[in-house]
């Protein structure tokens, strides 16, 4: 398994391309491409990698402003939890309105049902939900890889305060993250890799005291 992080655009979102083997071949899919097109064709280019699928955390204009180019050029599906529809459809609730010179809309997509996620599963991709920071963000397992989107960073957690934010379902969705797998590496939606202990021990929005606490941040 192979992990490529590529930091983009001005909110600075990591776009991870992930390479796994599925059999005797290995595949290729892209989590978050969430600006500057042109820096993620030339890595995939560079490196003489063609994408099977894009894969999003959330709906957020940050995160997902890249997807239809890359559709377009690699004639590709592009997979999102169904909870997020409203987003893609919404330039106020995706936020391009406020972030972006240009709203976006996406009309090309693949709602992840319970049937997608089944074929994901063959793959060796598991779909956590974890919502909170948007109503149907997800976190992505891999190999032991974990990529959180803005749910979870290094030292920090996601915001509840932007459109579709909800507290409580964020602290739930932390407490959910911390009963996995404490070896996995954390690929946040921004800021630095991590790994799952580092954050259990050190980071203050997955300690016993925030959770049980029902999600107080000071």
């Amino acid at each position: 398994m192979k992990v490529k992080k590529l930091i983009l655009g001005f909110y600075s979102v990591n776009c991870y391309v992930v390479t796994l083997q599925a059999g005797d071949e290995d595949f290729c899919f892209i989590i978050d491409p969430g600006a500057d097109f042109n820096s993620i064709k030339e890595y995939l280019t560079s490196e003489k990698i063609y994408p099977e699928f894009i894969l999003n955390s959330h709906g957020h204009y940050d995160h997902i402003a890249a997807v239809p180019e890359l559709q377009d050029y690699y004639e590709i599906p592009f997979y999102i939890n169904e909870d997020e529809e409203p987003l893609l459809k919404d330039p106020e609730k995706n936020m391009s309105s406020l972030l972006g010179s240009n709203t976006l809309l996406l009309k090309t997509y693949t709602l992840i049902d319970k049937n997608v996620e089944r074929n994901l599963n063959k793959m060796g991709i598991i779909i956590h939900k974890t919502p909170g920071h948007t109503p149907g963000s997800i976190s992505i397992e891999a190999g032991d890889n974990l990529f959180t989107g803005d749910l979870l960073f290094r030292g920090g957690a996601g915001r509840t305060d932007l459109p579709g934010g909800d507290q409580s379902l964020l602290v739930k969705s932390l407490a959910a993250v911390k009963s996995l797998d404490k070896n996995f590496i954390i690929n946040p939606g921004h800021g630095a890799t991590t790994t799952l202990e580092n954050e259990i021990n050190n980071n203050f929005y997955m300690s016993n005291e925030f959770l049980k606490g029902g999600g107080q941040w000071f």
